[in-house]
């Protein structure tokens, strides 16, 4: 009795370290490399963290190698830690290589990143613990034009994929094809489609929020059967699908605004928007709905004050600190502004040939770790041999004559 109390004990203590610590105890013994990674343990590891979430800030950087080959290199900084000081850029910080080459960040949740190729190839990646899962191929048939969604159905506790097809031609339009993805079962599954007619996209992701999915798009928001002529005028607005009940919605909005990213701020559905509507000037406007659903509760957040508006890649609000948190624009040249203090910075290149492409808010997990067809992914560390250290820091030099002065000769450590 007094060992499994000594065990129940030892459960309690390892489910309050960082997932790392986590992976290295299992090397203690059979027992814990097997009990560490049952359902149970994960999930209640999960759900302990998720009152105080271990919260970063993922940098996707796509690296140039020679020979015509990229890699898709990332490293997580804590959300007051980003690489902006030339003096220690990314010192300490390892780089993680994905090693199956260039993949789009569809949706990231709970640790969890769900990537896809151009051939609409999907996997889940752990970057906290390098565990990797294949998505079985979707059954899906052929289509020219599909949206993607990826997120947390927490009534099944399940994390959930969603395929949708659409086309941009008026007269052709999908039907009974929407399918979606459920890691408990793993596999697909057909759901109803959608009744809105939509033909483009406006949003590159989905943005995942309380347990439903959303998508910026274009075309009628009800079908073309009703007799409202108010559901026959073209418009932009919010597609939604409910992970647990898998029904779509939709959220209108007051006018035709020029949507560029759909996210969350503060806890509310936001979008980044230009010209509010106007096709002239090139303000950037943050609106933010207060009320869930309220299309009358939307209101201006922030007016981001640079130049460059066309050029805004993503809005994102950087882990919540003691002095409260940064809300960030970036956007073209890996420029970061703060509309708050209208403070602009730049963050430094991984090194000479390096796009910042990405930045992600993301917690650390140990989801994964508990399915059986997950395979360790991501050991590969990326680090400069010095024979291409000193060609690195002449590059670096070179790049710094054609960056406006900026130095992105960086500090490694690996």
């Amino acid at each position: 009795m007094s060992g499994e109390v000594s065990n129940d004990l030892l459960v309690d203590i390892f489910e309050r370290l960082p997932p790392k610590s986590v992976i290295q105890l299992r090397s203690l013994s059979k027992y814990w490399h097997s009990r560490i990674a049952t359902p149970e343990f994960v999930r209640n590891y999960n759900l302990r963290h998720s009152k105080n979430p271990d919260q970063k800030v993922l940098i996707r950087h796509l690296t140039y190698c020679g020979n015509y080959e990229f890699k898709d290199i990332y490293t997580l900084h804590d959300g007051d830690q980003l690489p902006l000081d030339p003096g220690s850029g990314y010192t300490g910080i390892p780089g993680v290589e994905f090693p199956h080459g260039t993949k789009q960040i569809i949706g990231s949740c709970n640790g969890i990143l769900c990537l896809q190729d151009n051939r609409n190839n999907i996997c889940l990646w752990n970057v906290s613990i390098r565990r990797e899962l294949i998505v079985p191929s979707c059954p899906l048939k052929s289509s020219s034009h599909t949206i993607s969604g990826f997120g947390f159905d927490p009534i099944a506790y399940d994390y959930k994929v969603v395929a949708i097809p659409y086309s941009t031609c008026y007269k052709s339009h999908e039907n009974n094809n929407t399918f979606i993805y459920s890691l408990k079962t793993d596999s697909w599954s057909r759901i109803p489609s959608p009744s809105s007619r939509f033909y483009n996209m406006k949003s590159e992701k989905a943005c995942f929020f309380n347990g439903i999915l959303h998508w910026v798009v274009e075309g009628y928001v009800n079908k073309l059967s009703t007799e409202d002529p108010k559901d026959h005028t073209w418009s932009c607005f919010i597609l939604t699908l409910d992970l647990s009940t898998c029904v779509f919605g939709h959220i209108v909005f007051r006018t035709n605004w020029r949507i560029k990213q759909l996210t969350t701020v503060n806890g509310c559905l936001t979008v980044v928007c230009l010209g509010l509507g106007s096709w002239e000037g090139g303000d950037c406007w943050i609106m933010t709905m207060k009320e869930y659903g309220n299309t009358e509760s939307w209101c201006k957040l922030y007016k981001l004050d640079i130049k460059e508006a066309f050029d805004l890649v993503k809005v994102l609000q950087l882990p919540v600190r003691s002095d409260g948190g940064d809300l960030v624009a970036y956007y073209e040249g890996s420029k970061v502004y703060n509309p708050e203090t209208k403070m602009e910075t730049k963050v430094l290149k991984f090194g000479p040939y390096c796009f910042n492409l990405e930045m992600e808010a993301y917690v650390g997990s140990l989801e994964l770790l508990d399915k059986e067809r997950a395979t360790t992914c991501g050991e590969t560390i990326f680090s400069w041999t010095k024979e291409d250290n000193n060609k690195r820091l002449r590059l670096s030099q070179d790049d710094d004559d054609d960056d406006d002065g900026e130095c992105s000769v960086l500090n490694y450590t690996f």
